[in-house]
């Protein structure tokens, strides 16, 4: 298998590739006009963007996906709101990882733990995320075995997750 990291400019090649993948994991969007329009094309353009992609052979079995996120943004307000206690510890020059979606058919293999540590490989400071608040979903169990842990929760059904980076370590 193999897993190769591109920046935003490169990524807008694989949106055709990647959204099948992505339609069939999360199934929460309506076309893939409209989930590159609101969702891939506008988080590649973030600053810091990287998408992480997994090959197997010629076929694309999982992705991930963040980029570097600040105080004031949508998602960090959020955070702030839900967690004040944590909200100066953690937002602010933090990487949000976004996405991380692996086929069914190679689940179970490493591939997200793979695209997980590619995702990160370089990236230094504090990372954070939001996931499902059901443990023993594979989300959650795959995030907490890279060293993750729950921030708190943003609502019923969903947690925070936070991640110190090591600080110009590359991860492995």
């Amino acid at each position: 298998m193999l897993v190769e990291v591109v920046d935003g400019e490169a990524a807008a090649g694989y949106a055709e590739a990647v959204f099948p993948l992505y339609d069939r994991v999360f199934g929460d969007q309506p076309d893939e006009s409209l989930w590159r329009e609101e969702r891939f094309d506008r988080h590649r353009s973030r600053p810091g963007y990287r998408l992480a992609l997994a090959h197997d052979a010629d076929r694309l079995v999982g992705f991930a996906w963040g980029y570097r996120g600040d105080r004031g943004e949508y998602w960090p307000s959020q955070v702030a709101r839900a967690l004040p206690e944590v909200a100066d510890e953690w937002i602010g020059d933090h990487f949000e990882f976004v996405e991380l979606a692996v086929d069914s058919t190679v689940r179970g293999r490493g591939t997200g733990h793979r695209l997980h540590d590619a995702l990160l490989d370089g990236v230094t400071g504090r990372a954070l995320l939001c996931t499902t608040s059901d443990d023993t979903d594979p989300g959650p169990r795959l995030y907490y075995s890279r060293g993750w842990r729950s921030l708190g929760p943003l609502d019923a059904d969903w947690q925070v997750m936070g991640l110190r980076l090591p600080s110009g370590i590359p991860m492995h």
